[in-house]
């Protein structure tokens, strides 16, 4: 398909660019024409003028040249144009590729609690069962519908334009207090596997900023890094200030990423190899971080080394005052 549209936008471009060098070459030839009747006329002699000179002496032989000049510009401007089309296109390619990721993804998940949900109902339809076991078949069964509906709530959320704020409730507040409460989140899984978790927040960090939504990023920053952490291995959350900016860094030592996954980290669904073993890991957790923290005017960033550990770092604007001072 983009073969082909490739081709057209080559057409086309080259329509455009023939029509115009057709329109000056007319003029060229008009304007050599009556500068070689000029010269010929004042001198009573044969052209002295390089360019009537350079050009033919008929009209005739004169149009062939200009002609023969089109065609090799035409020529040039073929393979030139073919060049532009195919930049011109690729981001679109990209584009359809990952949404067509993105519908294969999410339709496989979204199936998966409806297979799920539809077989637990079939099961206690099957033959008539003890009241423990009916409990037992409506609690899978609203489990599936949590899952389910937070699979969708996630969605929503992405399928919104990145510039879009409308679901952030912005307001004056310490970046520490969200990397505060997603510990307090976190620290049971931590504790099971025997992590440490240092945290160094003794900078203020005062920002603009939705406390609910941050404090999710930092979770699933936490929870990405324990869950990629051996037993008794580190994870670090520290805060600074640095060029106007709030800056939060979890650092971990856990297995890493590899060099040719972390430009797709942050993209819907994307899990990296070290994930696809875990089947509750849907792969949309970073893609909200990313989300939350660029409508935020912020960026988030990852950097790995295999066999060492990752880095994410989420920067935001500093809160400012009045007077145009940071708090």
């Amino acid at each position: 398909m983009f073969h082909a549209a490739r081709l057209r936008l080559t057409a086309w471009y080259l329509l455009i660019l023939a029509i115009i060098v057709a329109l000056l070459s007319l003029v060229l030839y008009r304007l050599l024409l009556l500068t070689q009747e000029v010269e010929l006329h004042a001198a009573h002699s044969p052209a002295y003028h390089p360019l009537v000179h350079t050009f033919a002496h008929d009209q005739v032989i004169l149009a062939y040249q200009i002609v023969a000049v089109d065609v090799g510009v035409l020529v040039l401007a073929t393979a030139g144009a073919y060049l532009l089309a195919g930049r011109t296109l690729r981001p679109i390619q990209q584009a359809m590729e990952r949404q067509r990721r993105f519908a294969a993804a999410a339709s496989h998940e979204l199936r998966t609690p409806l297979t799920a949900l539809r077989g637990n109902l079939e099961v206690a339809l099957l033959n008539p069962r003890s009241r423990e076991e009916y409990e037992q078949l409506l609690r899978e069964a609203v489990e599936d519908t949590e899952r389910l509906g937070q699979l969708v709530r996630d969605l929503t959320l992405l399928a919104r334009p990145e510039a879009d704020g409308s679901a952030l409730h912005l307001e004056p507040m310490d970046l520490r207090d969200a990397a505060r409460a997603a510990i307090k989140d976190v620290e049971l899984l931590v504790a099971n596997k025997g992590q440490q978790l240092e945290t160094d927040l003794d900078v203020p960090l005062p920002i603009h900023g939705d406390l609910l939504k941050l404090r999710q990023v930092l979770v699933n920053l936490l929870e990405n890094a324990s869950r990629y952490t051996p037993e008794r291995g580190l994870i670090r959350l520290a805060g600074r200030r640095e060029h106007g900016q709030a800056v939060l860094e979890v650092r971990d030592t856990g297995a890493g990423i590899a060099a040719d996954e972390l430009p797709h980290l942050f993209e819907p669904f994307f899990q990296a190899d070290r994930a696809r073993s875990n089947a509750d890991h849907v792969g949309l957790g970073l893609s909200l971080a990313s989300w939350i923290v660029h409508s935020h005017g912020g960026q988030i960033e990852a950097t790995s080394q295999v066999g060492i550990g990752s880095v994410f770092t989420v920067s935001l604007p500093l809160r400012s005052t009045r007077a145009g001072k940071l708090d």
